[in-house]
Formats: C-alpha cells, sequence, structure tokens
C-alpha cells in the first residue's frame, strides 16, 4: 500500500510536502478541538483519513490539502443528511480542510446485495446549485485512467464527454461509487462514504456496480432497475478501460 507521502504527491504533486510537513500538527490541533484520541490511519485517496474516539464513540477525521474539496464534501454531505444511505458529518473545518464524520461498525466493505439499490435512489437526490458538472469529473477520470493504464483512451473520453452532456433529468452523484466506498454499518446497511459529489446522469454512478456482475450484461439488466439501462450500458462502454481483466471486457461483449 502506498504511504500517504506518495498517495498524496500523486494526486496533488510536489507543491503538496509543504502540507506533509505540517500534517501532524494540523490533526493534533483538530484532535484538541474536537476531543479526539488518535485510534490508527485509514486509507484514502485525496484525503489522509484517521480512525478516532470521541467519548468512546468511534469517528474519522478527515484532512485534505485542498480546502475547496472538503468544502464541496461537506455541502453534499449535508444535502445528503435525510438519507440513511450517506455518512453522516459531525463537525467540519473547510477552512483546515478537515471533516469529522460518523465511524460505522463494522465498516467493513457492504456485500453485494438488494440494499445496494438504496443507496443509489437515496444518493440521487435534485442537485442544488455549486457541485460540479459530470463533464468536469469525466475529465478527471480519464486522467487517471491514463495514468494507471497507458493506451490510447481518446475516444472512450470524447464519447463520456457527450455522454455527460446529453438532456438528461440532473440529480447529485456519489462520483466515485464503488464498492470500496459503500460500507456495512450493521442493522442500518450500507453506507456511502469518500463522495467526489457533481451533478449529471445518475447512471453513471452505477457503472461499477455493473461490473461486479461477471457477466456485464446481467449487471446492466440488473441495475436498470434502478437507473436507465441504456444509459447504464454506454457508461459502461466508455468506462471499459478500467475493467481491463472483467470477462466480459476481455471478450469484447
Amino acid at each position: 500500500m502506498a504511504s500517504l507521502d506518495e498517495r498524496m504527491v500523486r494526486r496533488f504533486g510536489p507543491g503538496v510536502r509543504s502540507w506533509l510537513a505540517g500534517v501532524d500538527a494540523l490533526v493534533a490541533g483538530l484532535c484538541r478541538d474536537w476531543g479526539l484520541e488518535v485510534v490508527r490511519p485509514l486509507s484514502g485517496g485525496t484525503s489522509h483519513a484517521l480512525l478516532c474516539a470521541r467519548g468512546g464513540e468511534p469517528v474519522v477525521v478527515k484532512v485534505t490539502p485542498e480546502p475547496a474539496i472538503a468544502a464541496q464534501e461537506l455541502a453534499a454531505l449535508r444535502a445528503w443528511e435525510p438519507s440513511p444511505r450517506m455518512v453522516r458529518v459531525l463537525a467540519a473545518d473547510p477552512a483546515r480542510g478537515a471533516l469529522l464524520l460518523e465511524g460505522l461498525v463494522p465498516g467493513t466493505p457492504a456485500e453485494d446485495g438488494l440494499q445496494l439499490a438504496e443507496v443509489l435512489r437515496g444518493l440521487h437526490i435534485p442537485p442544488a446549485d455549486g457541485f460540479p458538472p459530470l463533464s468536469e469529473r469525466v475529465d478527471f477520470i480519464f486522467g487517471v485512467l491514463r495514468k494507471r493504464h497507458p493506451g490510447d483512451h481518446d475516444k472512450a473520453h470524447a464519447r463520456a464527454a457527450e455522454l455527460a452532456r446529453d438532456r438528461v433529468t440532473p440529480t447529485l452523484l456519489h462520483g466515485d461509487l464503488h464498492f470500496g466506498n459503500v460500507l456495512d454499518a450493521g442493522a442500518r446497511g450500507p453506507v456511502a462514504i469518500d463522495p467526489r459529489p457533481c451533478v449529471g446522469d445518475p447512471a453513471s454512478d452505477a457503472v461499477d456496480f455493473a461490473y461486479a456482475s461477471p457477466d456485464l450484461r446481467d449487471g446492466i439488466e440488473r441495475w436498470s432497475a434502478v437507473v436507465d439501462g441504456d444509459r447504464l450500458a454506454a457508461w459502461c462502454e466508455v468506462f471499459a478501460g478500467f475493467f481491463p481483466d472483467h470477462p466480459s471486457v476481455a471478450a469484447g461483449r
């Protein structure tokens, strides 16, 4: 597993090292302000996340070197507060790029099951102002794809950009919905974490769920009960580069 320094430099560039030099002091200050005790670090992509305890209860602190990321995630979490399918925010200091989130128990990756449909339905609400369009998220995703799987992805990128611009009824999107970002919260059921919120076609959020089926056609058919099946099929096609080892991709179907 990549170290915190490696992850942050890969994501934000070498300029993030000055933030990394002060991250321990930042966390210490947040723990003092919020009455926390650090238990252990957690994995994360655009943030440094730590499992902590407050009054005997598990909580999670997330800090990011870009305050705008924290502010945008906070806005989305507030919008999703009525839904039990998104992790709840307990406190926030966007200026310091910090969020305090509820701890989920057991907090292990959720299993594939009927309740995953509730996750999608719970997250796809009418969008508020201030969130970026899906087209911006598409550009970011293809930047990641080109780093992970070098090759010619221009045609798929162009088609994805077209899909993102299509006239569909937009919703608030998670933006990074995969099984690693849906955790088991016990009797509460599966709960999504770590959104990269944007606004656009709800079918785009179901791609990873569809690819969880060994036969992609079966996955698309299953999730077409929740999102538009034709659009999901189109999104699965343009994002196939992320799933080169999937049987359906390898077989060209």
